[in-house]
């Protein structure tokens, strides 16, 4: 499984040790390094990111474009999560802005709009953007906006189930002005963050899910 990550305080997390869990090997490389032939690999994962997926500005942004067209072109598919749904749902022709009622920040449940209530979480979100996947793919939301799509054999959250305590704390620190825009305590939001049994098995559960979509579970069972 090749996770491409973007900063240090948001690695692969409690998904990467569901993966580990099932005897998955895992390679994570950084995006602004040269990025591999993703035909090497059953599963790409585009992690999180402070950056928007909608500036072009951003350096290494063509780069893992064209990494996540290549796998998908190839029939690998893509587990997109926070910034790496994003640019997912780019490369797939949906698109990204500005959420219109601001930045998402809380611990919360999502609407789940059909029968995936492994989607319903609840779930750490913390983003400033919106996106809008392909027509009919999309299968949950918030009052901000889509929180999951599936396209073909490629699946994007928007919300953050890799998120470790560890993890919280740091982008509680890097975005503190977010929070106090928000009114949000972060002690109290961090606090909520778990790493422990109930954290593991539901984003198991979701890891899992995200498997049978992607017609991976087989191959890890």
């Amino acid at each position: 499984m090749l996770f491409v990550q973007h900063q240090a305080d948001c690695p692969p997390g409690l998904v990467g040790d569901r993966l580990i869990e099932l005897g998955c090997q895992l390679d994570v490389v950084d995006a602004r390094s040269p990025l591999p032939d993703p035909t090497g690999y059953q599963l790409v994962v585009p992690l999180g990111s402070e950056d928007s997926a909608a500036d072009e500005s951003v350096p290494y942004l063509r780069a893992e474009w064209a990494l996540l067209d290549a796998a998908i072109a190839a029939g690998i598919p893509v587990f997109g999560i926070c910034f790496g749904a994003q640019l997912l749902c780019r490369v797939l022709g949906g698109t990204v802005g500005p959420a219109p009622g601001g930045p998402e920040v809380d611990w919360m449940s999502v609407e789940v709009d059909g029968p995936d209530e492994v989607l319903a979480g609840p779930w750490l979100s913390w983003h400033h953007d919106a996106l809008v996947p392909p027509p009919g793919s999309a299968l949950a939301h918030s009052a901000a906006g889509n929180q999951a799509y599936v396209v073909g054999r490629n699946v994007g959250v928007q919300f953050h189930p890799e998120a470790t305590s560890v993890a919280a704390k740091a982008w509680a620190v890097g975005d503190a002005a977010t929070l106090k825009q928000l009114g949000i305590d972060p002690a109290e939001l961090v606090g909520r963050v778990e790493d422990g049994e109930p954290a593991r098995a539901r984003v198991a559960a979701l890891v899992d899910w995200v498997l049978a979509r992607t017609g991976l579970a087989e191959r890890t069972s």
